[in-house]
């Protein structure tokens, strides 16, 4: 999936634009675990290993986004 049209996907005119509302959270190698905040309000984690829509995962809050990737993390390294 090319980087601008995943921006779209979640409300973003392209990439660039999405990057300027999104926090690296981790990095493992050149693998970052990113947090976006939403035009909605909404809040989701990816990580740029493969950019694609299905490999999101959505939440209401930043702290339960930011919580999921810490056991996403904690579950990696055990």
């Amino acid at each position: 999936m090319d980087r601008d049209h995943f921006a779209r996907i979640f409300g973003y005119e392209d990439y660039d634009a999405m990057q300027e509302n999104t926090t690296t959270v981790y990095k493992d190698g050149q693998i970052c675990w990113n947090i976006t905040s939403l035009p909605d309000n909404r809040f989701i984690t990816w990580d740029n290993a493969e950019i694609a829509d299905d490999r999101v995962e959505v939440f209401l809050t930043r702290e339960s986004a930011l919580n999921y990737l810490k056991q996403l993390r904690e579950n990696i390294l055990h």
